[in-house]
């Protein structure tokens, strides 16, 4: 099969500057550009003057249906246009010179091999602290972190990698599915990349690619350890999926419990941390609620 090499960018009412630096990153790189919208009508830009190039597809939803559902919709187009593989970006991404072909090439070598290759992304430079996002790897309790050496070329397994810069073969989403929509926006990436390796795909990162990452609005020091915030709407996600995917998910029972064990300190932590803490200390104890008894619409900010 020929290789044609998508990207899927899934917006949410974007800065228009970044979302232009991040085409002109891309553009040359792929084959096709899906821009698939999330942005409600009221709320949607005039995005004219960034969507110019033929290569650019841009598909509206008019409702804000998260993240798992816009990466399915670019899978579906994908799929249709007969493209051979994705790659998956954020509004706020951009990709280094020949991202693309690096990727495909350490996918490549990797499949060559005998690896089943779910996925293969860059490593992730955080912008606000400057560390590198390390690997993960399987154990008894969960889940423990590698340092990666940044001068190696070698590809690095890693339990599950950030959605954003990932490629993806079309022929894997057939085989492990697609993103599980009912989560909306968090544990997206880690639910999809846990559930493939249980069907004996595994996910990798790559030294010989850097990407700069943004994750959270601010970080905090909370008992010596650096705590990436969000606002109380991705908190609520975090908690509510933390807790469904804990009780409700057929991943790994070591990853189940290391969900489940993460929302007391989640609790806590949001709650100090916030500048409304009774009101923060209400809404995620709902999200617990809603996880368990699995209401796993956006009822709250309906």
């Amino acid at each position: 099969m020929s290789v044609s090499v998508a990207a899927v960018v899934v917006l949410y009412n974007p800065d228009i500057r970044v979302l232009e630096r991040l085409l002109k990153s891309v553009i040359d790189q792929v084959d096709t550009v899906y821009v698939v919208d999330n942005s409600p009508v009221e709320s949607m830009h005039d995005y004219s003057t960034v969507l110019v190039s033929p290569k650019i597809k841009y598909h509206p939803l008019y409702d804000n249906y998260g993240i798992a559902y816009a990466h399915n919709k670019g899978f579906e187009l994908a799929r249709l246009n007969n493209d051979s593989h994705v790659i998956l970006l954020d509004q706020d991404s951009e990709l280094a010179d020949n991202t693309v072909s690096t990727l495909l090439s350490q996918e490549e070598e990797l499949i060559k091999y005998g690896v089943k290759v779910a996925a293969i992304g860059p490593v992730f430079i955080y912008e606000k602290t400057g560390d590198a996002a390390p690997a993960l790897s399987h154990t008894a309790w969960g889940t423990s972190k590698h340092k990666v050496d940044l001068n190696s070329t070698l590809p690095v397994r890693s339990t599950y990698i950030i959605s954003s810069g990932s490629l993806i073969r079309i022929e894997a989403v057939d085989a492990i599915g697609g993103m599980q929509e009912n989560l909306f926006i968090d544990w997206v990436d880690i639910e999809w990349c846990e559930r493939a390796s249980l069907l004996g795909y595994h996910s990798y990162i790559t030294p010989s690619v850097k990407m700069k990452h943004s994750i959270g609005d601010e970080f905090a020091i909370f008992f010596g350890r650096k705590i990436n915030l969000h606002s109380d709407f991705r908190n609520y996600f975090i908690v509510r999926n933390a807790v469904y995917l804990a009780f409700w998910s057929n991943l790994r029972y070591q990853s189940r419990f290391q969900f489940i064990r993460k929302v007391p300190y989640y609790l806590v932590c949001y709650s100090l941390m916030s500048k409304r803490k009774l009101q923060s200390v209400q809404l995620l104890c709902g999200a617990i609620k809603d996880g368990v008894y699995r209401n796993m619409n956006k009822g709250r900010f309906r």
